[in-house]
């Protein structure tokens, strides 16, 4: 399946560098960038970013259950995503609230 075609990367693009990735090391966690520098492509417009995290996620599944990765690797790399992701939801939520605090706030009107 093709996860992104403005770089033309397929689901087994990913499969294979997410397992080159995570076996090189405990160090480099595997995400939607990470991958697409390691296959030397560059994401363009982002739309297929939430597609590419679900096939990472696939991949680092996979790598577990057929154990060609060591599965403590892959589990302490997915805490690490998933952390990132709270992280980035709980800015996403501080923005939104102040959004929706300014848009309270009465407007002062010009004289």
């Amino acid at each position: 399946m093709i996860v992104c075609s403005c770089a033309v990367i397929s689901d087994r693009d990913i499969d294979v560098a997410v397992s080159e990735i995570m076996s090189t090391g405990p160090g480099i966690l595997p995400t939607p960038g990470v991958v697409f520098r390691h296959l030397n492509k560059k994401m363009n417009c982002c739309t297929c970013a939430p597609v590419t995290v679900a096939a990472i996620y696939a991949a680092m599944d996979r790598l577990a259950e057929t154990t060609r990765v060591c599965p403590f690797v892959l589990a302490e790399a997915r805490a690490k995503l998933v952390r990132i992701e709270e992280r980035r939801q709980q800015r996403q939520q501080r923005i939104n609230a102040e959004i929706a605090r300014r848009a309270r706030r009465p407007q002062r009107a010009i004289a």
